[in-house]
């Protein structure tokens, strides 16, 4: 097996809403052979390739939980294993130009939804990705993969893990103020009141450049808008609907601006970096921090104890601990649609979906299963949310069920005017429902 490493680098479909949309050219798709083969793999384009051959592009994390996988297939099924890897950045940039060039590899890295030029339904949509809706793992799906792994009715991607947004804590700072992790908005609200009056800041928020901001309107949107409508993005693209008119949608912001105008944020919240807010929360400055699970292991590194000074649970929206969904984002593999191992490909994705190779990838790199086939996680740190995932109370991330990264991108950065002041819930909805409108890029 060969690995490299690259320079550092639901169902949406394509609708009309609202009038027609076209599809644009997506930038940047032309470049030189020369500029591809220092930046990762490159196929040889065109050329036959060798029987009991599986080239593989993904990102330098999946690569990290895969390097076992790849050595063990080749050594089970003889087929040889090409693998390259590359930050996330450079392999959508990358990704793009090999699947127009004719260059790809065999299994490939791709984002969800119509998140990016590489995501899923941008890919599927254009024929880029080969249709993997016969293969028995598909079956396993969770119900929140699923409207992103399908593309027009065929299943497109394959989940090889996943990760859930969750409010991480400091249980020394929890203990301090003599809180109980809140399972209600009206606990989490009181635990706020306590945590400030013990002399820490409630909620570290870097909100700095607007990522961290978004994950508080997915956390509140999987309770507060999916739980209850889980088809409120048909009816958007349908045009039944928009975001500024919908109820859910509107209390999602409401909630937030609630807790800012409690003073329970960051002081500066909007220039304060990730990091800092991270290690805030690992020294007890601040109690807690909403963030993606993947990232708890570096928040574990900043705190004296590790892991065990951190505890997670899922942010309640409602005055119903039962109501509390938590939103989840798979990471996905998809086959070339025009790869020539496709076989083999289809093979290898066999292979990861077996139940102890599932158990295996996500114990590896720290993260949830891709799929619903029973396996056991060696950490205890998720398992807070473990039940809401037994019972599938579960919702993707919103942005990737919008059918453009312009809603999301207006989201990042209009999001910060709102949290300043400059903007109304109202004038923000109303830009994102714009940006919506413009369809499938």
């Amino acid at each position: 097996m060969t690995t490299r490493i690259g320079s550092t680098g639901p169902r949406p479909t394509a609708r009309t809403r609202r009038g027609a949309r076209t599809r644009g050219a997506v930038a940047g798709l032309v470049a030189c052979a020369s500029v591809l083969s220092g930046c990762g793999f490159v196929n040889t384009g065109g050329e036959e390739q060798p029987e009991g051959k599986l080239t593989a592009y993904v990102n330098t994390e999946v690569n990290a939980g895969l390097k076992s996988f790849f050595a063990a297939y080749e050594k089970s099924s003889g087929v040889t294993v090409d693998a390259s890897a590359a930050a996330t950045d450079e392999l959508n940039r990358q990704l793009r130009v090999q699947l127009t060039s004719g260059t790809a590899a065999d299994v490939i890295r791709v984002s969800p939804g119509y998140s990016s030029p590489v995501a899923v339904g941008t890919l599927g949509t254009d024929g880029e990705l080969a249709d993997v809706s016969a293969e028995p793992w598909t079956k396993s799906l969770p119900s929140d993969a699923r409207p992103l792994a399908d593309v027009n009715g065929k299943t497109m991607a394959f989940p090889v893990s996943r990760n859930a947004i969750v409010m991480a804590y400091n249980k020394k700072a929890f203990a301090k103020a003599k809180v109980d992790v809140p399972t209600t908005w009206p606990e989490f609200l009181a635990a706020n009141h306590r945590l400030r009056k013990a002399g820490m800041t409630p909620i570290a928020a870097p909100l700095q450049g607007g990522v961290y901001l978004q994950f508080w309107m997915y956390a509140l949107a999987a309770t507060l808008v999916y739980a209850d409508n889980p088809d409120i993005d048909e009816q958007l693209k349908a045009g039944k609907t928009n975001l500024v008119d919908d109820e859910g949608w509107r209390e999602v912001f409401a909630k937030f601006l609630e807790l800012r105008d409690a003073g329970y944020f960051s002081e500066g919240a909007l220039g304060v970096p990730p990091e800092q807010g991270m290690q805030s929360v690992a020294t007890g400055e601040s109690a807690m921090i909403l963030m993606v699970s993947a990232g708890l292991p570096q928040l574990h590194g900043y705190a004296e104890g590790g892991a065990d000074d951190i505890g997670v649970f899922a942010l309640p929206a409602t005055d119903d601990a039962d109501e509390t969904f938590v939103p989840i984002a798979p990471e996905f593999l998809a086959v070339n649609a025009a790869s020539k191992n496709a076989d083999n490909a289809k093979a290898f994705l066999r292979f990861l979906a077996r139940k102890d190779n599932v158990a295996k990838y996500a114990n590896t790199n720290g993260v949830l299963p891709g799929l619903d086939v029973g396996a056991k996680l060696e950490s205890t740190t998720l398992d807070p949310i473990m039940p809401l995932l037994e019972k599938r109370r579960t919702a993707p991330f919103a942005n990737y069920l919008w059918p453009n990264g312009s809603t999301q991108q207006t989201l990042l950065q209009s999001g910060q005017d709102l949290y300043d002041k400059k903007l109304t819930t109202r004038q923000l909805l109303t830009q994102l429902d714009a940006e919506y409108d413009k369809g499938t890029p």
